[in-house]
C-alpha cells in the first residue's frame, strides 16, 4: 500500500466478489466466503485498514450479481462427447454430495444459485441475495466507491442480465447507500444523461473522445486483469499519457495491477509503479486538485469516435493537454520537440483563452532557470532546454495570475 501512495494513488479499490460469486470479506449472506474457506482471512477489511492507514481513500468492486447468473449458466451442463459424457458439472451438485470433503457443510446452490437452463432470467431469490450481500460490504466497510460490473444496475433494465420483470433494487441501493456515505459514489458502464448526477460514469478499458461536462473514471490495467505470464505490460510511459489524457478530460484514472499468487507484485510490475510515481513526484501538481480547462488539448492525436479501445499512442511534438487550478493553467507536452521549441496554439493573442499573457512559465522538476517565451498572435511560444527533466511527459506551468496569487493560493490550500 505504501508503493501505491508513492505512486500517488489517491484512492484504492479491493474485489469484493467476482463473477464466481465467492465473497472476499466476512459476509453475512454468502457461506462461501474467504473467511470459511481457503485464505480464512478478510481479505476486503486487510485492503480496507492498510488503505486508510496509507491515507487512500477506500473502494471496493462488486462483479458478482448479473454475470454470476449468466456466466454460470455453464455449470449447469455437461461435456456432449468423450469419456465424461453427459456426467453432470457442479452446478448439480447438492450440500450432501459434500460429506467428507473438505467442503462438507456448504451448499453448492448457494455458489450457483438454482438450477436452470440458459438464458433464464434470474430468479427474485437470486437477487435479493446479491442485494443483501451489497449492503452487507458497504455497511461493514463504508467505502467511498462502489464499482458494480454491469451496464446498469444490476438486473434492472439494460443490465447485462435484467430480471423478468426489470428489477429495481438497485435504486432503493443507490438510496440506502448515498444516506450512509453521503460522499460516496457508485460508477456502472452506461449512464444516460439524466443520471449523471446519480452513478458515476466507468469506462472499461476505453477512453471518451471529448471533455465530458460531469466526473467520469477511466480504468485500465497494467497488464491483465490477474497475473499471466508472458502478458505484455503497460510502460510507464504509457500510463502516464492515459492520466494526463484521462485528467485532461475530466476524468480519473483507476489501475488495476495484477498481484503474483502470494500477493506480491513481480519486478516488472514494480519497476512501472515506481517509475509512475518518480514522475507524479515531480509533475503531480498538475493532476491532483485541477479541473478542465477551456479545452482537453489540441495536436493531431487523440481517441477517435465517441469511444474507442485504448492503444499506445504516437504523440507527436504538437499533442499538447491542459488542467487548471486557481490563476496556473498546465500544458502537457506529450512529446518533446526535436527543435526544443513548443508553440500551444490555444494560447495565442488571437485565441482569446487568456485574458492576459502569462505572469510566469516554468518547467515542472527543471533544475534550470525557466525557460524563455513569447507571447505570438498565433501562439505561446515557449525555449525549452536541452533535456527534458522527466522521461515522459513534461508540464508547463503557466501562471496567470497577480503576483503573490500563486503563493496565496498554495497556502489556502
Amino acid at each position: 500500500m505504501d508503493r501505491f501512495r508513492r505512486t500517488g494513488a489517491r484512492y484504492f479499490v479491493s474485489m469484493a466478489a467476482h463473477c464466481d460469486n465467492f465473497d472476499l470479506w466476512d459476509s453475512a449472506h454468502q457461506p462461501w466466503n474467504a473467511v470459511n474457506v481457503g485464505p480464512r482471512s478478510d481479505i476486503v477489511a486487510c485492503w480496507a485498514a492498510a488503505a486508510r492507514g496509507a491515507g487512500l481513500r477506500f473502494g471496493v468492486s462488486m462483479h458478482a450479481g448479473s454475470r454470476t447468473w449468466r456466466w454460470l449458466d455453464a455449470a449447469f451442463a455437461a461435456d456432449v462427447e468423450g469419456p465424461a459424457a453427459g456426467v453432470p458439472y457442479d452446478g448439480h451438485l447438492t450440500a450432501e454430495d459434500g460429506r467428507g470433503l473438505w467442503w462438507e457443510g456448504l451448499d453448492p446452490r448457494a455458489l450457483y444459485g438454482r438450477p436452470r437452463r440458459p438464458g433464464e432470467p434470474p430468479d427474485p431469490d437470486f437477487i435479493d441475495d446479491f442485494y443483501a450481500r451489497l449492503c452487507d460490504v458497504t455497511t461493514r466497510h463504508r467505502p467511498e466507491l462502489v464499482y458494480l460490473d454491469d451496464s446498469r444496475l444490476p438486473f434492472d433494465s439494460g443490465s447485462v442480465c435484467p430480471a423478468a420483470p426489470p428489477s429495481e433494487r438497485g435504486l432503493e441501493f443507490l438510496a440506502d447507500y448515498y444516506n450512509r456515505v453521503p460522499e460516496g459514489a457508485v460508477s456502472i458502464k452506461t449512464v444516460p444523461g439524466r443520471d449523471r448526477g446519480a452513478v458515476l460514469l466507468d469506462v472499461e478499458r476505453q477512453q471518451l473522445g471529448d471533455t465530458d461536462p460531469e466526473p467520469w473514471q477511466y480504468d485500465t490495467s497494467i497488464g491483465d486483469w490477474f497475473y499471466c505470464d508472458g502478458y505484455r505490460y503497460k510502460t510507464a510511459d504509457e500510463i502516464v499519457h492515459l492520466l494526463v489524457d484521462t485528467v485532461s478530460r475530466n476524468g480519473c484514472l483507476l489501475l488495476n495491477v495484477p498481484q503474483l499468487p502470494d500477493g506480491t507484485l513481480d519486478d516488472a510490475t514494480a519497476t512501472v509503479l515506481d517509475s509512475l510515481g518518480a514522475w507524479v513526484e515531480r509533475c503531480g501538481e498538475a493532476v491532483f486538485g485541477t479541473r478542465p480547462w477551456a479545452r482537453y488539448g489540441e495536436g493531431p492525436t487523440r481517441v477517435t469516435g465517441e469511444r474507442a479501445r485504448e492503444s499506445a499512442l504516437a504523440y507527436t511534438a504538437s499533442d499538447i493537454r491542459f488542467t487548471r487550478a486557481p490563476d496556473v493553467l498546465y500544458a502537457f507536452l506529450m512529446a518533446w520537440p526535436a527543435d526544443r521549441t513548443v508553440r500551444i496554439r490555444s494560447l495565442g493573442r488571437t485565441g482569446g483563452l487568456l485574458p492576459a499573457p502569462p505572469r510566469r512559465v516554468t518547467l515542472l522538476g527543471a533544475a534550470a532557470e525557466p525557460p524563455r517565451w513569447t507571447m505570438r498572435d498565433d501562439a505561446l511560444e515557449v525555449a525549452l532546454p536541452a533535456r527534458p527533466p522527466t522521461p515522459y511527459v513534461q508540464v508547463l506551468r503557466i501562471d496567470t495570475g497577480p503576483p503573490g496569487a500563486d503563493e496565496a493560493g498554495r497556502a489556502a490550500a
